[in-house]
């Protein structure tokens, strides 16, 4: 079943090669530790690449310089490394792995089908992505993996006929957060890092894509689409309360919420452009991010 996510990951026709004068797509950015900076995809110098700038929006720095699109970037819990998708030696895209100023990337896996959105473990020995083994399918059948951070020890850790996406570990290391249409629709689960004991977090008749934790671990972010347009909510898994954060949006993107849980960084996708966005905690104050 394709999804609005799968989509995304895969196209890149809407991120194609742009003059000068064109404003640039910049998308799926995700936080440093210490919230100070962040890492998104861009297609600003033509190509689609991976960068790093300081919240504010100063000191923009290019990352990689490869052909293809080199996307999902994603700190380690240190902050001393990031983790990526790139198709640059050819073929599917697969996991890569960077120093923090983009410094020795080095590829590591090597599987047939699509391998991308790639996320940490706690104590950064281990990674969780998603793969798709068998890239003639169409749409793409996506399961979730893990490995570790040096690419040893790989493990396929979902085994049905299901879409399971975005893939992303609990603070506490005990659960891992992902989005599956095996409920006839799109819903949101966890499960043990051995991919057992699967949950589903929310029951309804939304499509509810890709998430995010809270670094206490007890609340999820995550976009939704009731019919109308995709929004970001949040989830609190201790009271069961459910907020809606923003109204009637064209597009979002996968929404992390800083360390000091003050602030929120997502895509919006309006049209053919996706723009990097923050906002408050309480879903007000959106600003488009102020790169130089």
């Amino acid at each position: 079943m394709p999804t609005k996510f799968s989509a995304l990951i895969i196209s890149v026709a809407f991120l194609g090669a742009q003059s000068s004068s064109r404003i640039p797509n910049d998308s799926d950015p995700a936080y440093s530790p210490d919230g100070k900076t962040i890492v998104f995809m861009s297609d600003r110098d033509g190509d689609i690449e991976i960068y790093r700038v300081d919240v504010d929006g100063a000191h923009l720095q290019r990352l990689t310089h490869a052909p293809g699109r080199d996307a999902h970037p994603a700190f380690s819990r240190d902050g001393k490394k990031i983790a990526f998708q790139s198709p640059r030696e050819g073929g599917q895209p697969q996991i890569y792995v960077m120093n923090a100023d983009g410094s020795d990337q080095k590829r590591l896996t090597n599987l047939v089908g699509f391998s991308g959105v790639p996320d940490w473990s706690p104590n950064d020995r281990q990674m969780v992505f998603q793969a798709n083994l068998n890239p003639t399918l169409d749409p793409a059948h996506w399961q979730i993996f893990t490995m570790n951070s040096d690419g040893s020890q790989l493990k396929q850790i979902t085994h049905d006929n299901y879409d399971d996406q975005v893939p992303k570990w609990s603070p506490d290391g005990k659960r891992i957060l992902f989005f599956s249409n095996r409920a006839g629709h799109n819903q949101i689960y966890n499960m043990r890092p051995d991919g057992s004991d699967w949950q589903s977090l929310l029951t309804s008749t939304r499509d509810d894509h890709a998430a995010s934790w809270s670094h206490d671990g007890q609340r999820i972010l995550f976009t939704s689409d009731p019919g109308h347009g995709m929004d970001i909510y949040t989830y609190d898994l201790r009271t069961k309360q459910l907020k809606q954060l923003t109204s009637n949006a064209p597009g979002m993107g996968v929404p992390f919420l800083s360390p000091d849980e003050h602030t929120i960084v997502f895509t919006l996708h309006q049209g053919d452009q996706s723009s990097v966005y923050f906002m408050n905690a309480h879903g007000t104050r959106q600003h488009k991010a102020p790169f130089r």
